[in-house]
């Protein structure tokens, strides 16, 4: 079997597992390729994702997609990578996975977008999974979150992913695959919440804080360039800068943890920011889900326990 896994990983969450997956899947004797996207040259900022899926996903008959929860949704690069697919053919497997990192606030309905956009571009999405994760504001807002994870707590589900896709080419079609109902797990007002209110890439033009640099603090280092993302700071006559023309922000706070001086932070009030995520954290406020499991694989296998005790009710 050929594996392709392709993520997007601002902070490393997503990488980790993907990794362990890829571990996981070659010890069952698969063939894999893991294509990380993140910070790629030849695809930020200019955002070439359809010359860069052709020259760089391989050959596959499963294709993995990976990706961090950002309000409630798949990232918004990972969704623009889904769309520049070429519909399977020779060579490009339908099966599809989707998965996700997050940092156990809420995961939103980003499996379940995903999912949908891989469907529609003629894939079927066979399984799914979701890993609670370290949440990359933890340091700048001082409340951490799931302290290094993800780790030896993840590899049960990435373990019982690998196996089940390792399963697929025997199993077919009729095998016991996700279906859109599994991935719409969480409650209808909090789905409501994360499809109507909770819109993430207009959160990011239009509501989060803006990234500010003080360039009286910046010495130039360049540290914040080589770690954002989506390749779109650089230093220009010895001072960090936000090219002009380059993709939109999403907002991971690299660059902020990174810089050794503390010139770059989020513009505005930063002590009301941080309560409001710790009240998050918490499972408190609007945004909050309180899923339950956090960690999951799709479809969740039934024991025989609780398989009788659904056909008793």
């Amino acid at each position: 079997m050929n594996v392709s896994i392709v993520l997007f990983s601002p902070t490393g969450n997503t990488l980790k597992v993907g990794q362990m997956l890829r571990e996981s899947l070659r010890n069952g004797g698969a063939r894999v390729q893991l294509l990380d996207i993140t910070r790629r040259d030849d695809l930020f900022p200019k955002r070439a994702f359809t010359r860069f899926v052709s020259d760089n996903i391989e050959p596959h008959d499963v294709l993995c997609i990976g990706g961090p929860v950002y309000a409630h949704h798949m990232q918004f690069n990972v969704l623009d990578l889904v769309r520049a697919l070429k519909r399977p053919g020779p060579g490009w497997g339908r099966y599809a996975v989707p998965f996700v990192t997050y940092g156990t606030i809420s995961s939103g309905v980003a499996l379940e977008e995903t999912a949908r956009l891989l469907d529609k571009g003629g894939r079927t999405p066979v399984l799914a999974m979701k890993i609670d994760a370290h949440h990359c504001y933890s340091e700048i807002f001082g409340t951490e979150v799931n302290v290094g994870m993800p780790g030896d707590e993840a590899r049960p589900y990435v373990e019982d992913l690998s196996r089940r896709i390792l399963e697929l080419p025997t199993a077919g079609e009729t095998a016991n695959l996700a279906t859109s109902s599994d991935l719409r797990y969480l409650g209808r007002l909090d789905r409501m919440k994360a499809k109507l209110l909770i819109r993430e890439k207009l959160f990011q033009r239009l509501i989060y804080p803006k990234v500010e640099i003080r360039s009286a603090g910046c010495t130039g280092c360049g540290l914040c360039a080589d770690v954002c993302p989506i390749r779109r700071m650089t230093v220009h006559e010895g001072t960090a800068t936000v090219l002009a023309d380059g993709p939109l922000c999403t907002h991971c706070g690299s660059c902020i943890t990174a810089c050794p001086q503390d010139a770059i932070t989020f513009r505005g009030d930063v002590s009301k920011l941080a309560r409001m995520f710790r009240r998050a954290a918490d499972g408190k406020g609007f945004i909050a889900s309180n899923e339950a499991p956090k960690s999951a694989v799709y479809p969740i296998r039934r024991t025989p326990e609780r398989a009788q005790g659904s056909a008793r009710r």
